[in-house]
């Protein structure tokens, strides 16, 4: 696990990051972590998409803020139009 916290900041550096090194839309990277489907990207969805896409394992706290940073109608989970507008992506 990383034991050093990972800032809003730098998990959006190594997230887009990723986005690059796998040629993937903010769309590919939301279909890739919702895997129950249900449309939104819950905490447990988050930490195995980061550990599976950026090669990291954070802590609930770390998956806690990012979820936070991302949720714009406070339901704690992450979905599509969330995950777009932090990429700066825009909804079609």
């Amino acid at each position: 696990m990383s034991e050093e916290a990972w800032t809003l900041d730098e998990a959006m550096a190594k997230l887009t990051d990723a986005l690059t090194e796998n040629n993937m839309t903010a769309e590919d990277l939301f279909a890739a972590f919702d895997t129950d489907g249900d449309g939104t990207i819950n905490g447990p969805e988050l930490h195995h998409g980061i550990k599976a896409t950026v090669g990291e394992t954070l802590s609930p706290a770390q998956i806690s803020q990012i979820i936070q940073a991302f949720d714009v109608n406070a339901d704690h989970r992450i979905d599509l139009a969330e995950l777009k507008a932090a990429f700066g992506e825009e909804e079609e």
